[in-house]
C-alpha cells in the first residue's frame, strides 16, 4: 500500500501558527499587492478544477487496477468534495451581496 506525503497545504493547516487570511490557505502570491475578490474566486475555481481532476484520476487508478490505495482514492473525492463546497459558498456569499447592493435605493 502506497502512502502519499502529506501536501504543504495540509502541512501549513497543522503548523502552531494559524493562517491569517483567506489569500494564504489558497496560496495566492499577488507580488506583496491586496488580492480582489476575483483573484480568490478564480483561485477557488481552480482549485475546484485541480481537486476534482486529481479525485478522478485515482478513481481510475483504482478501477483500472493500477493502485489498491482506496483510502487515497476517497481521501481524494472528499478534498474535491470540500473544493467544490467553497466554491459554492463564495458563489453564493457573491450573489447575495450583489442581490443586496441591487435592492439599495440610490
Amino acid at each position: 500500500m502506497a502512502v502519499n506525503p502529506l501536501s504543504a497545504n495540509l502541512v501549513n493547516l497543522l503548523s502552531p501558527e494559524p493562517i491569517s487570511t483567506l489569500k494564504e490557505f489558497l496560496n495566492i502570491d499577488d507580488g506583496g499587492n491586496t488580492a480582489s475578490f476575483t483573484d480568490v474566486f478564480t483561485e477557488a475555481i481552480k482549485n475546484v478544477n485541480a481537486t476534482d481532476a486529481a479525485g478522478k484520476a485515482s478513481t481510475l487508478a483504482l478501477l483500472a487496477g493500477q493502485t489498491d490505495d482506496l483510502a487515497g482514492m476517497m481521501i481524494d473525492g472528499q478534498k474535491a468534495e470540500i473544493a467544490l463546497s467553497l466554491a459554492l459558498a463564495l458563489r453564493n456569499k457573491m450573489m447575495d451581496a450583489y442581490t443586496e447592493i441591487m435592492r439599495m435605493q440610490v
